[in-house]
């Protein structure tokens, strides 16, 4: 085999000076380029939207419900590999001094938030803070701060709890769409809850578990979520429940698929034609190896060795132009994206190492194939074996 490899390298450069294997390592690095620069920008758009997904949900799974959650669940959720924050949001009245306003109260644990950071001004200018309010402390919104005349170190009322306010809230980690979003918006700790006595039977409350862990952890609480459902929690997937793309994005995505297609197969053909010119160009060389021996499987296996080195070679470049190709589409469709994508993965890279080696199987490997019926006799008489029209 080593032999092979060597020989069919050797024969390559060699051949390297015809026009015929140029269109073919040409024909190549389209179809690479084209399948991974469509690859990389879609790959990276999956991924953008599924991180933020997992932002504005506040997690990979999130379930809610109008009452606490059974520890049992919890010890499931955990053993399956998730992290777990509690959260609670209901719609209720804040005082200071003789003014009054409805705020939607938040209150999160420790463990809030496990994506993202909240951007909190404490006195010192805004900050991002990867977590919530300490105990005894409030974070109020803009809105209720000026509703209210709250300013930093002031104290408010909600239920019979005082909590002082620490912090104006810039933007949450996770700004959640639920029904308490229509006021002012008051962050305060879990653990202050009991001391409010707003949590009473009757009280319009949702309570609401975060998880968060790698695709595979959520994959193994499928059938779970599916039971809850049944039971009627309401149950957010991040891979369910992630943000749809735009209109002109999604035509874009369209687009962009039938494009690379297209190429792919326009390649394919070129490779076909390439292939025929080369496999005409080798007949006597075929015929000569015969003579020396050389036994038909051998054959194929020594041309068909030097098209994968060409394949290789063209996956490399084409690779390279598939990423080049991918950041000038998105400095193209950068003002129709409205998530942060993440940096190039190494899947597409895969794909197109794939697509050289199925369009060189499909189109080239019916017509290198034509080379085993090449007879020994052809040296001497070349009307033998001629190529099938």
């Amino acid at each position: 085999m080593r032999h092979a490899l060597a020989l069919s390298w050797k024969g390559l450069r060699r051949d390297l000076r015809a026009g015929d294997v140029r269109a073919l390592f040409l024909a190549l690095t389209l179809a690479v380029a084209a399948a991974t620069m469509i690859g990389f920008f879609l790959d990276r758009l999956e991924r953008g939207l599924t991180r933020q997904a997992g932002q504005l949900l506040g997690g990979d799974v999130v379930l809610e419900q109008s009452r606490p959650f059974d520890p049992e669940l919890r010890r499931a959720l955990e053993d399956a590999g998730l992290a777990l924050s509690d959260q609670v949001d209901m719609v209720s009245m804040v005082s200071a001094g003789e003014a009054f306003q409805p705020v939607g109260v938040k209150a999160v644990d420790d463990a809030y938030p496990h994506y993202g950071e909240s951007v909190v001004d404490r006195g010192d200018g805004a900050e991002a803070l990867p977590r919530g309010p300490e105990r005894g402390g409030a974070w109020v919104a803009p809105r209720l701060a000026q509703l209210l005349g709250l300013e930093l170190g002031d104290t408010l009322r909600l239920g019979q709890a005082e909590l002082e306010v620490s912090g104006v809230i810039e933007r949450e980690a996770d700004p959640s769409a639920g029904f308490s979003s229509f006021n002012p918006r008051l962050m305060v700790h879990v653990d202050d809850l009991e001391a409010t006595g707003l949590i009473q039977p009757g009280s319009r409350i949702e309570y609401e578990l975060l998880a968060a862990g790698p695709p595979e952890a959520v994959e193994a609480i499928t059938p779970r979520l599916e039971r809850l459902r049944a039971e009627g929690v309401e149950v957010q997937d991040v891979r369910r429940d992630r943000p749809r793309l735009g209109s002109a994005l999604s035509r874009a995505d369209r687009y962009l698929s039938l494009a690379g297609l297209a190429a792919v197969l326009l390649a394919g053909v070129a490779v076909a034609m390439a292939t025929r010119r080369y496999v005409e160009r080798h007949l006597d060389t075929a015929a000569l190896l015969r003579c020396f021996g050389a036994r038909q499987a051998e054959l194929v296996r020594l041309f068909a060795l030097q098209l994968l080195w060409l394949a290789l070679a063209a996956s490399a470049l084409g690779a390279l132009l598939g990423l080049a190709g991918q950041a000038l589409l998105l400095s193209l469709l950068g003002r129709l994206l409205a998530v942060e994508l993440p940096p190039p993965g190494l899947m597409p890279l895969a794909l197109g190492v794939l697509t050289a080696l199925a369009v060189l199987a499909g189109f080239a490997g019916p017509t290198l194939l034509r080379l085993r019926r090449v007879s020994a006799l052809k040296v001497l008489r070349r009307e033998l074996d001629p190529l099938p029209a």
